[in-house]
């Protein structure tokens, strides 16, 4: 059986973490690939969407499953990590942007891959440096924890940026490397903002294409 446990996570909250989580769902069953979601985002985000989603798509059969779970229970969060390795195909976590919850130690040890969005912006970048923190800090007090980092320039607006901007986001890019693997960028388009839980749109799969294609080969591959 293949079995990927997927996080979707940072520090900073509207970085496109829930949307990114989304997209990559949509991505795989456009791909016939097994996925489901696991919201344990406080916000719910997902979950909010695919009930709404219900109602437009009534007669439409839902692409996969999103569950929510309460995040503040590590055993209960445990027993989940451990239901999920016995699923088939990719199954996919939208965490909460605040990583000191105690039910997130359980999700983060448990993961295969650990999918951070970014962008390149100061507030973002520092945001990210603490989640990198937390997550090596969590994988030298944990030996059990492998998951691997995917980094993701997330909404790039590649026609912006000065000599010395653009200076930056290379030296960045180069920083992450050496914690993970940073994906090619996903740009920022109008049809990225509108999303749904039941389909991928031309538009949004040739945005998102570079990256997901990138992680997808990576992940089989390990």
């Amino acid at each position: 059986m293949k079995n990927h446990k997927i996080v979707f996570a940072n520090q900073k909250g509207g970085v496109g973490k829930s949307t990114l989580c989304m997209l990559f769902a949509n991505y795989l069953a456009w791909k016939k690939q097994d996925v489901c979601i696991i919201d344990t985002d406080l916000q719910k985000t997902i979950m909010m969407q695919r009930k709404k989603d219900r109602e437009i798509y009534d007669d439409m059969e839902e692409p996969y499953t999103v569950q929510d779970f309460d995040v503040q229970d590590p055993e209960l969060m445990q027993q989940l990590m451990e239901s999920a390795s016995q699923t088939e195909g990719f199954v996919l976590f939208d965490s909460p942007g605040n990583v000191s919850e105690d039910g997130l130690v359980p999700m983060f040890t448990g993961a295969d891959f650990i999918i951070c969005p970014y962008e390149y912006e100061e507030k973002t970048l520092d945001s990210t440096g603490t989640f990198i923190q937390v997550i090596n800090a969590l994988g030298q007090t944990t030996p059990e924890m492998t998951a691997r980092l995917f980094f993701v320039p997330n909404r790039i607006d590649v026609r912006i940026g000065t000599a010395d901007e653009l200076r930056m986001w290379k030296q960045t890019d180069a920083i992450f490397k050496q914690l993970g693997a940073v994906t090619p960028r996903i740009t920022a388009r109008a049809s990225l903002k509108r999303i749904n839980t039941f389909e991928i749109s031309a538009s949004q799969r040739d945005a998102v294409k570079g990256a997901f294609d990138f992680m997808i080969r990576r992940i089989k591959e390990a």
